[in-house]
C-alpha cells in the first residue's frame, strides 16, 4: 500500500518481549534519497497504555521510498519498515472525481433522443454470421458441460 506525500504516517513498534515503560524507543527516518531526516526522526516514541507497543508519526515531503529504523538501547530489537510515498492516494483520487460523474435523467433522455440505433443490415445479423461456423448451441453446451472445475488451494 502506498502513502501520500505530506500526509502523516503513523508507525507502530512492538518492543522485544513487549517491554513496557521504555523511554528510549527511537525512530530514525530515512528519506527517498536514503539520507537520515533528523527533523522527522523521533527520539522517544510514545507507549500505547502498558502494552509494549509504541507509536510515533512522520510526514514525508517527497515522493519515493522512505524507511524508518526503530530501536531501544535498554531493550534492543532493531527493525526497519519501508513506505512507498506517492502524490495521490486512493482517498485523494476519490475526492478529485467525486461529483464528476453526476448524470441527470434529463442528460440521459437527451442522449437517447439523439441515438441512432444501427439497423439489422448494419450489424450484419445473418444466420451464418450469428452461428460463426459449424458449432451449434447444443455442441457448445456439451463442451461447456464437460469442463471439470477443481478448486485451487487457498489460504484464509
Amino acid at each position: 500500500m502506498s502513502e501520500k506525500i505530506n500526509k502523516a504516517i503513523e508507525v507502530i513498534y512492538q518492543a522485544v518481549g513487549a517491554a513496557t515503560g521504555l523511554v528510549d524507543v527511537k525512530m530514525d527516518v530515512y528519506d527517498e534519497a536514503h539520507a537520515e531526516d533528523a527533523a522527522k526522526s523521533i527520539a522517544a516514541m510514545t507507549e500505547i497504555g502498558s502494552t509494549g507497543r509504541y507509536y510515533a508519526s512522520f510526514t514525508p515531503d517527497a515522493e519515493g521510498d522512505w524507511q524508518v529504523q526503530i530501536d531501544s538501547i535498554t531493550a534492543p530489537g532493531k527493525v526497519v519498515k519501508h513506505y512507498t510515498v506517492v502524490a495521490h492516494d486512493i482517498d485523494s483520487v476519490g475526492d478529485a472525481i467525486d461529483g464528476q460523474n453526476d448524470i441527470s435523467t434529463g442528460d440521459i433522455a437527451g442522449e437517447l433522443a439523439t441515438y441512432d440505433a444501427p439497423t439489422k443490415a448494419e450489424l450484419d445479423l445473418t444466420e451464418s454470421n450469428i452461428r460463426g461456423g459449424s458449432e451449434t448451441l447444443e455442441t457448445i453446451k456439451t463442451a461447456v458441460d464437460a469442463v471439470v472445475y477443481v478448486s485451487p488451494p487457498i489460504v484464509g
